[in-house]
């Protein structure tokens, strides 16, 4: 039984991940704040399991998809373990998790309030073509509507060299606070906000005044009722950021 750190993991983890695997174990074990087992809180010095559940499929031109799941647990309440489960196809079992953010950015004029969209996809979803290498579904997407990888958690840092993405994604928000984002025309992610509470009314407001907002995406990003963590998106490689026009 491999352990990286306080984390044993299931030896076969290794055929899909191969040499980054050690570094995958030790920051999905980074960012969980709970057993997934029992609640209870894990700590650094625990003894931990990771417990990883993978969906794969292939379309008809040969193309993989490896759908990944995963969480921690206390190793007295779980031992780690590897689920491999096939579907017919490309993993439909998908949803999107989201969260808004206001970052304070200086310019001449002061602090300006940058509204901030956050989104990943559960479980991770991942193709390789024949003979190829494991590739975000959900990045690559991105990429090639203008999106730009981003090695750096440092929000400062992020919002000095974001770059507007193609005129082909759209962010639309309503007078009653539902906010899509939209890929040619396709709403893939969506987040009903409340105009009457103040922080989702001060959201709505700064990205009817920007004109845009700022995509934070990719794969791993850990999104929660108390915020936003997206350290092992950057250390993974996985994290892209983009400016994105918004219409009211």
């Amino acid at each position: 039984m491999p352990v990286t750190r306080n984390v044993a993991w299931d030896g076969r983890l290794e055929a899909f991940k191969g040499r980054d695997t050690g570094e995958f174990v030790a920051l999905v074990a980074a960012v969980a704040s709970a057993c997934a087992e029992c609640g209870l809180p894990v700590r650094p010095e625990e003894q931990l399991s990771l417990i990883v559940d993978i969906t794969e499929g292939a379309d008809g031109g040969g193309i993989e998809f490896l759908a990944f799941d995963t969480c921690i647990c206390h190793r007295r309440c779980r031992e780690p373990d590897l689920t491999l489960r096939t579907a017919a196809g490309a993993p439909d079992e998908l949803k999107t998790i989201g969260a808004r953010l206001i970052l304070g950015h200086p310019d001449r004029s002061g602090i300006r309030a940058v509204p901030v969209l956050a989104y990943t996809l559960a479980p991770v979803l991942t193709f390789r073509e024949p003979g190829g290498e494991l590739t975000s579904v959900l990045v690559s997407v991105l990429i090639s509507h203008g999106f730009r990888l981003t090695m750096s958690s440092d929000y400062a840092e992020m919002l000095r060299h974001a770059r507007d993405v193609h005129t082909s994604v759209s962010c639309t928000a309503t007078e009653e606070g539902r906010v899509s984002l939209h890929i040619n025309g396709e709403r893939i992610h969506s987040q009903q906000l409340d105009p009457a509470a103040a922080g989702d009314a001060a959201w709505l407001e700064a990205a009817g005044r920007e004109g845009k907002i700022l995509v934070i995406s990719g794969d791993y990003l850990k999104i929660t009722s108390t915020g936003v963590n997206i350290d092992a998106a950057a250390r993974l490689g996985t994290l892209v950021t983009g400016n994105v026009s918004t219409a009211t």
